[in-house]
């Protein structure tokens, strides 16, 4: 072909897709083990994003800790453990330091109520490891709903994914998705 010549392309077929299962093109498939189990730290810095994150708890996950911001610490934050399935039923307390220690994911549950400190302890903390850090952000109850925007204001430095949900309900798919 020479220069200046363009070659066109036909449309797609159906038989492309049947060509493409062959054995033959099966070699230029990329095999790769499935995906590796995350350790992940789900953490809600108020009310009622924890009582959200409590019934997700509830649910099957591979590597998450599912967890309640408490209060600030000189240099930590105190952190209340939401067991998950098979797990003891009794809330216990831990430090965010002892927490994020082989953790390599960190997503922040707040409602527009939650706490631009605790956005901003374990942002950093996140940081400070190279733990990667999302934030969600859940409808707060129907007749209060204040507007999120300091809440976003808050998390947007300290995470870097922000989705604003539009349901609670989302939050699970949400999760999963990001492999928790």
């Amino acid at each position: 072909m020479s220069q200046g010549q363009q070659t066109q392309r036909g449309p797609t077929l159906l038989g492309s897709c049947a060509r493409a299962s062959t054995a033959a093109e099966a070699r230029y498939r990329i095999s790769a083990p499935e995906f590796t189990q995350r350790s992940s730290r789900v953490i809600a810095l108020d009310r009622w994003s924890a009582a959200i994150i409590r019934d997700a708890a509830a649910g099957s996950w591979g590597g998450g800790h599912f967890l309640v911001f408490e209060s600030a610490l000189p240099d930590d934050a105190l952190l209340r453990r939401t067991p998950g399935e098979g797990e003891d039923r009794e809330d216990t307390t831990a430090l965010l330091s002892e927490e994020l220690d082989g953790a390599d994911t960190v997503v922040m549950v707040a409602s527009a109520e939650g706490s631009a400190r605790a956005a901003s302890l374990i942002g950093d903390a996140a940081a400070a490891r190279g733990i990667m850090s999302a934030g969600l952000i859940v409808p707060g109850e129907a007749e209060e709903a204040a507007s999120p925007d300091g809440i976003v204001s808050a998390l947007r430095p300290n995470a870097m994914v922000l989705v604003i949900l539009r349901s609670t309900t989302d939050l699970a798919a949400v999760l999963s998705a990001l492999r928790v």
